[in-house]
């Protein structure tokens, strides 16, 4: 579980980055799909203009079939520029802080925490799916977007197969981002469903620092 839930922060700490969509053009609400074009030329513009978001989210492992694996709830908050701070709760606590430089993933249960750089996540493929290069992205993934009435889903299929995912959704109702779904080969499905969401209100910055806990083991992941 660990490096799918770490895969999953990374692809949140660059919305970050990059802004989670405020906003999507609905200008063909009408129209069950788009052209790949028009879709990644909406999706990019969905990106831009946010700050920092706020939510509460449930988080549900699932089979093709809809039986639930795993689940679990917890709270996000997301600033630019990189600052995260994903928190679970129990039976599944753990913690994950970035301050826009490095990450910390702190485990409760195992009492220990694991510090990377930031850009050592952003390596992988989440990393091109939201760094805002057209290019980029257009060579990396195939975009859809399917409407209907103030629901907006975009779709991203790698054209790379060996990907970690088979494809992944951004849910939006009424501009607001509602969730996120993973596909991966195996056929599982990661659904985030976000509530309670507030964008571009006042954030505690102190929700990005972290002290280790005294007593905590330590995994210093970064480079030198």
């Amino acid at each position: 579980m660990f490096s799918r839930v770490i895969w999953l922060f990374t692809l949140l700490i660059n919305l970050s980055w990059f802004g989670v969509p405020a906003y999507a053009d609905t200008s063909q609400a009408n129209d069950k799909s788009v052209t790949n074009e028009k879709a990644l030329a909406s999706f990019l513009l969905a990106l831009e203009g946010m700050e920092n978001f706020q939510a509460s989210f449930v988080q549900s492992s699932k089979t093709q079939t809809g039986e639930i694996l795993q689940q679990m709830e917890g709270s996000l908050s997301v600033a630019k520029p990189g600052k995260m701070r994903w928190q679970t709760e129990d039976p599944f606590a753990q913690l994950v802080v970035s301050d826009g430089q490095l990450i910390w993933v702190y485990d409760m249960d195992l009492e220990q925490v694991t510090i990377r750089n930031m850009d050592q996540r952003v390596q992988e493929t989440p990393a091109l799916l939201l760094s805002g290069n057209t290019q980029e992205i257009d060579a990396s993934f195939v975009v859809s977007k399917t409407t209907a009435d103030e629901n907006v889903i975009y779709q991203l299929m790698p054209k790379d197969s060996s990907q970690l995912f088979q494809s992944l959704e951004f849910h939006y109702h009424d501009h607001i981002l509602q969730g996120m779904k993973i596909y991966d080969a195996a056929g599982q499905i990661t659904d985030i469903v976000f509530t309670q969401q507030k964008q571009n209100q006042v954030v505690d910055e102190q929700a990005f620092v972290f002290d280790v806990p005294e007593g905590v083991d330590v995994i210093d992941g970064r480079s030198l």
